[in-house]
């Protein structure tokens, strides 16, 4: 069964330039019945969405889609014994490699070009039945780097080309045991990580993919482990947090030892640390959390320089700290969640300035809070997560506006239809998520936006709404035509409202929100408009 969910939506220039449809549309029930299909990871490949499901019927097992039911298969059953446990697709030249277990293998490094017949073991990187357990896959250049365990060498690091041939241990960093390389990110063209080498602790380390170029950088805490996290590039640079005698704190590396400083002690309290996390860049700055000892877990911004490192707002003033979290560049402003004291866990924005830090709106209105969360920016909106405190978890939309701010799919009776992670993915102009909206249970949804009507953006408005925004009667006037129906629609493209040769209507019983007034004419024309009730 498909199920449409149509939601109007207009974009405005002193007037609408164009009205559309934004329409969820269930890809394919996978798994008939309640239970749903465990959608997980979808990934792009060339022009095809792939991820891992469960039909019901072969367990966990790689599937893949071209938007279409018909186009949405089962690539392989891998294990015909039970789930694959299929993690950390990634695409390589052309393919996806990937961990899986056939059962007969364990749990070994695969690959895929799509087919049946291309999905097939890589490496048996632990012979027999138990498990390499390939992990914490990144590609960098045409490698890809992860983390396995050969049953000699502990888990080490290894690169793969895409090749039985091309999949290799660089170094075995830790001689006595295992190193546990975690955290990689392309810096340079080279992979930069954290390891153990079972003499200097866990410390950055970097690698070409060759046994000569795989080093440790700096012994950043010589008394310990520094633990470096939370990579990010930035102006040509790596930074990430690490511990030290300072405590958890922002550095940052060009590649060399002597390069590797602490770049800001944020927290200046000995040994406390500022916990920095969540980087995120926005028009040439760098955004995250920090606490400084005094003002707690605050929204900071540097531009690369120390004195230009700075809380942009103290949020939660006093005793408090309002820890944004889930930040997301958008429209040249960072988006986030955060509590002021007043409101918990809302959605709010910044442009790097004490007075451009605002609260967006007040979701969950006198509830507990919205956490606003997943945010993916599609189609000049940005959308995401978030909960009202009527129906749990549900997908939203903003333009960055207080009214433009609103549940997608306001009419539907699904409850908590986004509890589960939503991943959201982009393919060919449809965004593509995870939801349970009707009852084939947690399902792959797309949204697509279908155009409805075009008006010129530079020519005179010829239908005016006003006053707008208003508390109750409308007033419509046209150019060169009377006014034979008005429609009013919620923002979830369910008609409230409609009345027939009036050129004004009431709307003080609507609620407070955003309404389309679809316009029809006795010259068969049809305009939209935006209109905001207070």
């Amino acid at each position: 069964m498909k199920r449409r969910i149509t939601t109007l939506m207009c974009i405005a220039a002193g007037y609408f330039s164009y009205g559309q449809t934004t329409v969820a549309q269930i890809v394919k029930d996978i798994n008939p019945g309640l239970d749903g299909s465990s959608i997980q990871q979808p990934v792009e490949l060339n022009g095809k969405l792939y991820f891992t499901a469960n039909d019901g019927e072969h367990g966990d097992e790689l599937w893949a889609t071209d938007g279409t039911e018909d186009g949405t298969v089962l690539i392989k059953d891998i294990n015909l014994f039970g789930d694959s446990s299929i993690t950390e697709l990634t695409e390589l030249n052309g393919k996806l490699v990937f961990s899986a277990s056939d059962a007969s293998h364990g749990i070994e490094l695969w690959v895929t070009d799509g087919t049946e017949a291309g999905t097939v073991i890589l490496k048996d990187i632990l012979t027999g039945a138990n498990s390499a357990v390939p992990l914490f896959f990144k590609k960098v250049g045409n490698k890809v780097y992860f983390q396995a365990d050969n049953g000699a060498d502990g888990s080490e690091l290894w690169v793969t080309d895409g090749t039985t041939e091309g999949t290799i241990m660089p170094k075995d960093i830790n001689p006595t045991g295992s190193s546990y390389p975690y955290g990689f990110i392309e810096y340079d063209g080279k992979a930069y990580f954290q390891a153990d080498n079972g003499t200097n602790g866990y410390e950055l380390w970097v690698s070409d993919g060759t046994e000569a170029g795989t080093n440790m950088v700096k012994d950043v805490f010589t008394e310990g482990d520094s633990s470096p996290r939370s990579f990010v590039v930035y102006n040509d640079l790596l930074y990430f947090r690490a511990d030290d005698n300072n405590g958890d704190e922002l550095w940052v590396t060009d590649g060399t030892e002597a390069g590797t400083t602490l770049f800001a002690e944020i927290n200046p309290n000995e040994g406390e640390g500022s916990s920095v996390n969540e980087f995120t860049e926005v028009n040439g700055k760098l955004y995250f959390r920090a606490n400084d000892g005094t003002h707690g877990y605050e929204l900071w911004t540097t531009d690369g320089t120390v004195a230009g490192t700075v809380m942009v707002k103290d949020i939660f003033p006093g005793a408090g700290e309002s820890f944004p979290g889930a930040l997301y560049a958008y429209n040249g402003k960072v988006y986030f969640q955060a509590t002021d004291g007043v409101h918990n866990a809302e959605l709010w924005s910044s442009d790097g300035t004490e007075a451009g830090t605002v609260m967006i709106k007040d979701i969950n209105v006198g509830g507990d809070y919205s956490a606003p969360n997943y945010f993916i920016s599609y189609n000049g909106l940005l959308y995401f997560v978030a909960i009202d405190g009527t129906n749990g978890s549900e997908l939203y939309v903003t333009d960055g506006t207080t009214a433009g701010t609103t549940k997608l799919m306001a009419d539907t009776d699904a409850v908590s239809p986004m509890y589960y992670i939503p991943f959201f993915t982009i393919l060919n102009d449809e965004l593509y998520f995870k939801g349970e909206y009707g009852a084939e249970g947690a399902e792959l949804y797309k949204l697509t936006q279908d155009v409805m009507a075009v008006s010129p953006v530079n020519a005179a408005p010829q239908a005016t709404v006003y006053p707008n925004p208003t508390t109750g009667t409308v007033a419509i006037q046209l150019a060169n035509a009377g006014v034979q129906n008005v429609s009013v629609f919620s923002i979830a493209g369910k008609k409230v409202l409609e009345v027939q040769g009036q050129a004004s209507l009431d709307i003080s019983k609507l609620s407070q929100g955003v309404y389309i007034l679809k316009i029809e004419t006795d010259t068969n024309q049809v305009f939209f408009n935006k209109i905001v009730k207070q």
